[in-house]
């Protein structure tokens, strides 16, 4: 039998006879790196430029192993949309290279978050004349499916999705349309297969559900771990680790109860309660609504600052005690043992009760009980994370704040490596993959902000010529202000005036093509109010909604241009001539003026660190990479990563960050010498010079 690297050496073969194939010679070497790692068990860490095609060089000795060793490989990525183009074309075309090689089908599947597929019993509740179809036409039946499939539009799909879509708890095999539900279809899928493509938040979910010797999680047992978009796993163990107590969180909690009440009532009826059964129900969801009230007036009346904190030397620090909320612990405290009791109370209340019926009517309880058991352990799960908000373990902080008009209430794990350490470094071997995983030429940030330990490292070179495809463009000296003086000093207007001629004029010479990237709203409003521009170069502006749609009509249309904010820093792919100028308006530093960030800073300073030379400016120089790396997609393109912030220039740590960016590339004053020594062609002469009358802002 052949073994796992015959299989690749193969693959590569085939690949090579491909029509349009480029070869590649670091999409071999990565794949059998991670062909090793999986032959001895052991971990790794690789920067895998972008081009070098590493959704490939993953997937090949993925296919291998299942071939060769029978090993279960988890691929996860941390946006859905890669998950999906590694499932429904990448993979497809890895498979394709094993032909020759495979008795026996690869068992395989595509795994998202529950809330990303559509629910079909509440479809059919919703839209009973479309369900039908959408049943017969899905192959995946999440959501970018319905969006195609669903035969509505704008803010009539985006209302019928926030209803179909699944609840985060449901009756599970007990709902009458179990067997073809798409979700749970998926999880008994991916329990079996030998290769699961999935996102960074699932692995999470897994594995703490594996936590509880009663749960197989949502993956089963694996054999290796690959970490796509790796530098973005942190932010995704976050968010799965956080616990929220808001008022969205409590209509939720009241719903799953109606559900829950819901199936009982049957059982309930049997022994002659239903009243009383409902008066318990009702009771527990008045409750609810009271502490829901609660948190709205306790919004109303304190800010939103931190509460508590862990270990004591952070809660103890200056700047966590000069941002805490003064009065507010208590307010805070009682509300989260309010829905921590009402909920502990219900679920000992339905247990008595479930007791009861299971001597009278055993099989009517013992199927209302198996209907009932997502919904009860989601009620005692909610009501565990509310009496434990405010007690952080670890390196934690829990805090008030604001999700749009909502009071929310909070807590945050700010030290991941041990957490992540308990859940995934030390159960199974792993390789994390990103284009933007080193800084500096080492994974010392990654490492430290994950608390991974790999065996193995290596940065792989790009295999574009920065050189000849690409050049930067820096504004002469003096001809931005430096921004955070400009807000100090309250002429912030004068530096939005002086970014918004720079980049009229890179538009000007570039013939629009040109996406700039902003560190805020607010930022990116006041540059735009102050450009003026002919319609044949219309200016596109990321609004607070329809993300995707805006980038849609960004790639449409070659001479236009896009300013963006954060979700675009990283991400989006715009290969070929419409995307011929990035422009990196500031320098993304974060602020901390959030909880978690002031807690992070605070925590770092109490272990002698400097809190913006390890946390701060690493963070914004793997974002300038990421901004950076939207510009060279494929061989064929090129153009200018325009640089506007002037402290690149007048800092010591600008000259870090453009170490940061590729190597090789030539330096520019005049943004006309740029685009003429790169070669991109010369904008239609049609649109004038945009400057004085005749031109409109653009909107």
């Amino acid at each position: 039998m052949c073994t796992a690297a015959d299989l690749i050496g193969c693959a590569f073969e085939n690949l090579a006879k491909r029509p349009g194939f480029v070869d590649r010679p670091y999409q071999r070497h990565l794949a059998l790196l991670l062909s090793d790692l999986m032959a001895q068990s052991s971990t790794g860490a690789f920067e895998a430029p972008t081009g070098l095609g590493k959704s490939l060089a993953a997937l090949i000795p993925a296919i291998a192993h299942a071939i060769a060793g029978q090993k279960r490989t988890i691929i996860a990525t941390y946006t859905n949309v890669l998950a999906e183009q590694y499932w429904r074309s990448d993979f497809p075309l890895a498979l394709s290279l094993f032909e020759d090689e495979l008795t026996k089908p690869i068992k395989s599947q595509l795994l998202m978050g529950r809330q990303r597929y559509a629910c079909l019993a509440t479809f059919g509740e919703q839209a009973p004349s479309e369900v039908s179809a959408f049943r017969r036409a899905a192959l995946i039946g999440n959501e970018s499916e319905f969006r195609i499939l669903a035969g509505r539009r704008g803010k009539e799909l985006d209302q019928l999705w926030q209803k179909v879509a699944t609840p985060p708890v449901c009756p599970g095999r007990l709902c009458p349309d179990y067997d073809a539900c798409f979700y749970y279809k998926a999880r008994r899928s991916a329990e079996k297969a030998e290769i699961v493509i999935t996102n960074h938040s699932v692995v999470i979910s897994d594995a703490l559900m594996s936590r509880n010797e009663e749960s197989e999680g949502l993956l089963g047992k694996y054999d290796f771990l690959i970490l796509d978009e790796a530098h973005d796993f942190p932010q995704a163990a976050i968010n799965g680790l956080e616990f929220e107590l808001s008022g969205p969180k409590l209509a939720m909690l009241g719903a799953v109860s109606g559900r829950l009440e819901l199936s009982l009532d049957g059982v309930a009826g049997a022994a002659g309660e239903t009243l009383e059964w409902s008066a318990v129900c009702g009771s527990f969801r008045e409750n609810i609504e009271r502490c829901s009230r609660a948190l709205v007036n306790y919004g109303l009346n304190l800010g939103p600052g931190i509460l508590t904190a862990s270990p004591e030397e952070v809660l103890n620090h200056p700047q966590v005690q000069s941002n805490k909320t003064e009065g507010g612990m208590y307010g805070a405290r009682q509300i989260a043992d309010r829905v921590g009791s009402a909920c502990n109370t219900f679920a000992d209340t339905v247990g008595t009760n479930l007791e009861r019926w299971r001597e009278q009517f055993p099989e009517l309880a013992r199927a209302a009980t198996d209907t009932s058991r997502n919904y009860l352990s989601y009620i005692r799960d909610f009501g565990s994370g509310a009496s434990l908000v405010f007690e952080p373990q670890g390196v934690a902080v829990s805090y008030a704040g604001r999700n749009g008009g909502d009071a929310v209430l909070r807590q945050d794990i700010i030290g991941l490596a041990e957490p992540l350490n308990e859940l995934i470094w030390s159960k199974t071997p792993y390789a994390c993959l990103s284009a933007t995983l080193a800084l500096d030429d080492t994974f010392d940030f990654f490492l430290r902000s994950t608390g991974a330990e790999p065996q193995f490292q290596e940065i792989l070179p790009t295999p574009f010529d920065f050189t000849h495809q690409a050049a930067i463009y820096l504004p002469p000296e003096n001809s931005i202000p430096d921004p955070t003086i400009a807000r100090r000093n309250g002429n912030e207007d004068e530096y939005f005036r002086a970014v918004a001629r720079e980049i009229q004029q890179i538009i000007e010479a570039a013939g629009g093509r040109t996406l700039a990237l902003f560190h805020s709203r607010r930022e990116m409003e006041g540059v735009n109010k102050y450009i003026h521009l002919p319609p044949e170069l219309p200016i596109y502006l990321q609004m607070r909604s329809g993300v995707s749609t805006v980038g849609e009509k960004f790639i449409k249309n070659v001479h236009a241009s896009l300013f963006a904010l954060r979700s675009y820093w990283t991400g989006f792919d715009a290969p070929g001539e419409t995307l011929s100028c990035v422009v990196l308006v500031r320098v993304p530093f974060e602020v901390p003026t959030d909880p978690p960030q002031i807690a992070r800073m605070a925590y770092l300073q109490t272990q002698g660190l400097d809190a913006f030379r390890e946390h701060t400016l690493p963070l914004a120089k793997m974002l300038m990479r990421q901004g950076a790396g939207r510009l060279i997609r494929r061989d064929a393109d090129k153009g200018i990563i325009a640089l506007l912030d002037p402290r690149l220039q007048t800092k010591r740590y600008g000259e870090e960050i453009l170490n940061n960016l590729p190597l090789g590339m030539r330096t520019y004053r005049d943004i006309r010498d740029a685009i003429g020594w790169i070669g991109l062609e010369d904008p239609p002469s049609s649109y004038g010079n945009g400057l004085g009358g005749g031109g409109v802002r653009a909107k």
